[in-house]
């Protein structure tokens, strides 16, 4: 199928490129403007076959600005080469053959090509080429389509996961012990074949445990040594003393009751489960680029000659002039040195999301992005050790050291298992060995209630449970990254928002956009001419609200731009002003502008109005409906800004926050104290500027939208690619659905328990009868576990009309 016919075949309910179900605004048949464009681009290259290696769809795109100085040098290397050239990319938003299959056909188009790697499971790419290979536009031709290409990190960061071989080892001793144990069950007991098969048991027993046993008992011992009771504690305990108990029965009695069979499987399964557990988020994390903080950043310093040289910023020492270029960052606390004014964005550091206007000589604070047409220059007033920018970009996360089930009452059950068993195998020691007196018997029936007691229902379904659940939160575009997040958000009752880029797209929009109709054709063309020729958001907004109603022609005008004031045309006498208030209207008509309430932008002639616009950001389309949800659901909601406070406050009223509940006019460090100060309440914040950083390390929980800046992402606990907020639900949906899964697979565990134990205290429980129930109960808690938490079911549910507070229940 063709990107094409696909959209012919599509239904109008989801997204033509990436399958999302389509909000009431969508138009066009797509949910953002990257899916639309990278659609565009795909049929127009001649690449629909993308869609068929991808199952019919493609993926969420999320673009932003990229900075590509750490390219140059790079690009450099290359074109000084006289020989091939092996050149390694990161690479982000790689997700299937389909994508490989893309990044491939691009790079064979390019003049210069050898040889291309994609590694989706890393993220990585590997390219062979030689001098002329254009490598500034391949990058260019692929980000195009939503990837993001990034210096090669993860290869020195990345640690290869002993696990799957691990596994293997295990699976297939556990295959093989289990048919000598089938021997023996049927009949076989005497002779050398017997006894071979008994060594043979305990010697590939022996291997099982230090192969994969260790697995546990290294887990179980770091979180001892952190004073943390995990789950792996009782299945660690549970291995070392079946196999004790088991070893001592083969050196006195030849093995006739040993377990080995059954602890093999039971290593083998809780390999299985381990693996799954991990699987997901080594994958969700490979998707994403890999961020070295402060030691990444890039700029251009001006040395004293007048020559402009690429340096790291750490290099940067107070005095240093730097040259910013638009889309540059500020690396540290900076005088323009300019005789015009220039334009920066703080939309970083405070939430702002109108870029503001700064004076020759003023102070232009570490993390402001330029936005002039033109570059700059700046003069460094400190070092850049002592830049604001590295305290948030060096913050240390603590969420590296998260691990799944950690939580209290994770640490509780963990606490009371360990006592049950130890206390029930000591019931058995005692018990036995006062009532019988014989040793060997009663050391059957301990290393019985061992090996029962061994949670392999609960160590095997508890972790598809967690991999079933990540995994449909990939399909809605939500990817988990720490392996506690689901424990925690369980937990959580207050959702808190960033406004800029969280609640908010990032873009202003134009909120009045039918006054535009009230124009005359000549001046409509006249204020087309005018923003279509800023790169200011503003006039952005004006000329996108424009084309989307039409764009007129218009003829080559003389336009000239003022920083920090707007746009004016001249056409013989007449002057045509579009800026702020202040400057586009004549002062004696400033209090006769009562056309739009607040209006921040005019079009003037000769000072008089002749369109006023509020412009304002774009909340994204379903915000207003999700937080009501959430709401709904018992969830409290605040909004929590760098940006001013009335325009948080605004912000609130229009996604449903109550007024007291949004707070705005904050610094990095005012966020996190916020946030700390109300611990009592478990808190998932959502945000994506490196303002965030400190509150995101604060929070309970955390996620972000913020693909485009690796930083962010890495501190968080999710990210999420959709254009909607609606995946964040979904999390802590499936964070309670999760949650009751794994409670009902502990009573589960706990009534085979309870029958196996009884079993095993009367003495009746054998080596076979073990060998029996085990793979019953482990299968039947899979088999129930899988129902519970296929995605599809429970998205039919929600389509039902299921209450969304019967979740929290």
């Amino acid at each position: 199928m063709t990107a094409t016919s696909r959209a012919a075949a599509t239904s109008p309910s989801t997204c033509l490129h990436c399958g999302a179900a389509l909000a009431a605004s969508d138009v066009d048949g797509f949910c953002c403007i990257g899916c639309a464009e990278v659609h565009r681009l795909l049929r127009d290259a001649g690449l629909g076959r993308f869609y068929e290696l991808g199952g019919g769809e493609g993926h969420p795109v999320v673009f932003g600005e990229a900075d590509h100085k750490w390219l140059e040098p790079l690009a450099h290397r290359l074109g000084a080469s006289e020989h091939l050239e092996t050149i390694s990319l990161d690479v982000q938003g790689v997700h299937c053959a389909a994508c490989v299959w893309l990044i491939e056909r691009l790079f064979a188009r390019s003049p210069g090509a050898g040889r291309v790697i994609v590694n989706p499971a890393v993220g990585s790419v590997e390219l062979t080429v030689d001098r002329t290979f254009p490598l500034a536009r391949f990058v260019e031709d692929v980000e195009a389509f939503g990837y993001r290409f990034g210096p090669p990190l993860k290869e020195h960061a990345a640690r290869p996961s002993d696990l799957v071989w691990r596994m293997g080892v295990c699976i297939a001793i556990a295959m093989n012990t289990m048919i000598f144990g089938i021997a023996i069950y049927c009949g076989l007991s005497d002779g050398p074949v017997y006894r071979l098969f008994h060594a043979l048991d305990f010697g590939l027993s022996l291997v099982s445990v230090l192969v994969g046993g260790t697995v546990f008992f290294r887990s179980a011992w770091l979180a001892l040594r952190r004073r943390v009771l995990h789950l792996d504690l009782p299945i660690a305990l549970g291995i070392a003393l079946v196999f004790a108990s088991s070893a001592y029965t083969y050196a006195t009695r030849g093995g006739t009751t040993s377990y080995f069979d059954t602890l093999n499987v039971f290593i083998a399964l809780m390999l299985v489960g381990r693996y799954l557990q991990e699987r997901v988020l080594a994958k969700n994390r490979a998707m994403l680029l890999a961020g070295d903080g402060a030691e990444g950043l890039y700029t251009r310093r001006v040395a004293k000659d007048g020559v402009v040289s690429l340096v790291r910023c750490v290099e940067l020492s107070r005095g240093d002039v730097v040259l910013a270029g638009r889309g540059d960052v500020v690396p540290t606390e900076s005088t323009l040195e300019e005789t015009e004014p220039a334009l920066f964005s703080l939309d970083w550091i405070s939430g702002e999301s109108a870029p503001r206007a700064f004076s020759p000589g003023a102070v232009v604070p570490a993390g402001a992005f330029s936005q002039g047409a033109r570059a700059v220059r700046l003069r460094a007033r400190a070092d850049f050790d002592r830049s604001a920018l590295v305290r948030l970009l060096r913050t240390s996360t603590r969420r590296d050291q998260d691990s799944a089930r950690a939580t209290a009452w994770h640490v509780r059950l963990t606490a009371l298992y360990v006592a049950g068993v130890l206390a029930i195998a000591g019931l058995a020691l005692g018990g036995w060995l006062i009532a019988t007196g014989d040793v060997p018997r009663t050391l059957d029936v301990v290393a019985a209630v061992l090996i029962v007691t061994c949670p392999c229902a609960f160590g095997i379904a508890t972790p598809l449970a967690y991999e079933l659940a990540q995994a449909g939160l990939r399909r809605s575009g939500l990817f988990v990254r720490t392996p506690g997040f689901l424990d925690r958000a369980a937990e959580v009752t207050r959702v808190v928002f960033d406004k800029t880029g969280t609640l908010t797209t990032g873009r202003l929009v134009v909120e009045n956009p039918r006054d535009l109709a009230d124009l005359e054709p000549a001046d409509y063309a006249r204020l087309f001419a005018l923003a279509v020729r800023s790169s200011h958001p503003k006039s952005q907004a004006i000329a996108s609200a424009i084309e989307r109603k039409g764009a007129p022609t218009f003829a080559e005008a003389d336009v000239r731009e003022l920083t920090g004031k707007g746009l004016e045309l001249r056409e013989g006498a007449q002057v045509f002003r579009l800026g702020a208030r202040a400057w586009a209207l004549a002062p004696a008509k400033l209090p006769a502008l009562d056309r739009v309430r607040s209006p921040n932008v005019l079009f003037t002639r000769d000072g008089e109005v002749l369109a006023s616009f509020a412009i304002g950001e774009e909340l994204r389309a379903d915000a207003a409906s999700e937080i009501r949800e959430l709401q709904r659901a018992g969830f409290e909601t605040f909004i929590l800004s760098g940006d001013e406070p009335e325009a948080t406050i605004a912000m609130a009223r229009s996604s449903g926050v109550a007024d007291e509940n949004a707070v705005g006019g904050t610094t990095p460090e005012e966020k996190a104290a916020w946030l700390a100060s109300r611990r009592d309440v478990r808190s998932l914040f959502v945000g994506d500027g490196i303002n965030d950083s400190l509150v995101a390390e604060e929070a309970y929980c955390a996620g972000t939208p913020a693909i485009d800046r690796p930083f962010m992402a890495s501190r968080c606990d999710f990210y999420f690619v959709t254009p909607g907020l609606r995946p964040i639900r979904e999390a802590l949906e499936t964070s309670h659905r999760l949650a009751r899964v794994v409670r009902r697979n502990l009573l589960v565990a706990l009534l085979y328990n309870a029958i196996s134990v009884s079993l095993a205290l009367a003495g009746q429980m054998t080596p076979l009868l073990c060998a029996v129930l085990m793979p019953v109960s482990s299968l039947s808690t899979v088999l129930a576990t899988t129902a519970a938490l296929s995605f599809g079911r429970a998205r039919r549910r929600r389509d039902d009309g299921e209450r969304r507070s019967s979740w929290r229940s």
